[in-house]
């Protein structure tokens, strides 16, 4: 027997553009606001554009400022822009330490906060957690009172006079100090969720077999939530390359604490050096997708899958 195909109705396919052109919004939005932008800044990297020098629009001009590998170069070899570009990666790598700190320290603090006979364990909760609700900006600034050189509480809880915000080592550490803190409360809340969604028989047959507290942590809780702690890993490494406000906020600019993006808004916004800001963004971001792939390959190795 033939089959007979039924075409939609009117009405069906009426319903199916409308669909269709709302749910466009979301790639038109993405294509305007990242794909194109994104083109352009690959483009502006094999440039010497410059848009305070650059008077007529910039595709008649490209033929006069392309530079080809020029900018990545300059990056690590001219003598004016080498330094500060190195000297924002050297600090970047430093800062990354406040990822496996916090983790470490969110990961204690869920432990803890995770035993059933912990009194106003909730009240705790939401006090660690305030932090991350709290804004970048504010949390910077009150940051910065306390590591104040003369009158922080810092300084003054520890009977010192160490100069926090003008050394470039002590400001580095008290970055990431400040991140540690900043990020126990959110590592607290994903591992206490998954803490909590353990099964507990596994925590019945450790306590039959005769493991401790300790012993059944690392031998059952730890690996069952390790895949959150590789999402913290993941987000936390891709955060810290990209930070900005610790350098202008908390460190007002000190060389000590300038960061890749803070490089790229130097001298692509102030100083309107867009293709050498673009070089540094482009491999800023080929950087963190070559980490977020290695992450992921190695992932296998430790992450449970059960």
């Amino acid at each position: 027997m033939e089959k007979v195909k039924i075409r939609p109705g009117r009405l069906k396919r009426k319903e199916g553009r409308i669909a269709l052109a709302i749910i466009s919004v979301k790639y038109v939005g993405e294509i305007v606001f990242v794909f194109v932008p994104v083109l352009f800044s690959i483009l502006y990297s094999f440039t010497d554009y410059n848009a305070a020098r650059e008077t007529a629009p910039f595709f008649s001009r490209i033929g006069d400022i392309w530079i080809g590998f020029g900018n990545y170069k300059n990056l690590f070899t001219h003598f004016m822009y080498s330094e500060y570009f190195l000297r924002s990666v050297c600090n970047n790598l430093f800062m990354l330490l406040s990822v496996p700190l916090g983790i470490a320290a969110g990961l204690l603090v869920a432990a803890i906060l995770s035993q059933p006979d912990i009194r106003f364990a909730g009240v705790f909760r939401m006090l660690i957690y305030m932090p991350v609700v709290a804004g970048a900006v504010a949390m910077n600034i009150i940051w910065r009172y306390m590591f104040d050189n003369q009158y922080g509480l810092i300084n003054s809880l520890l009977g010192t006079q160490w100069m926090w915000l003008t050394d470039d080592w002590l400001v580095k550490t008290a970055i990431v100090i400040k991140n540690v803190w900043g990020g126990v409360g959110r590592t607290m809340i994903l591992c206490l969720a998954a803490m909590l969604a353990v099964d507990g028989n596994y925590y019945e047959a450790a306590k039959l077999d005769g493991a401790g507290a300790t012993r059944r942590f690392f031998a059952i809780t730890l690996p069952i939530i390790t895949p959150t702690v590789f999402y913290l890993l993941i987000t936390g490494v891709i955060g810290n390359l990209q930070m900005y406000t610790d350098s202008l906020i908390f460190a007002s600019g000190d060389p000590g604490a300038q960061t890749v993006v803070y490089f790229i808004w130097t001298f692509g916004i102030r100083r309107s050096m867009y293709g050498l800001a673009a070089a540094a963004s482009t491999l800023l971001t080929i950087t963190i997708m070559i980490i977020t792939v290695v992450q992921f390959r190695i992932s296998d190795r430790w992450v449970f899958e059960g």
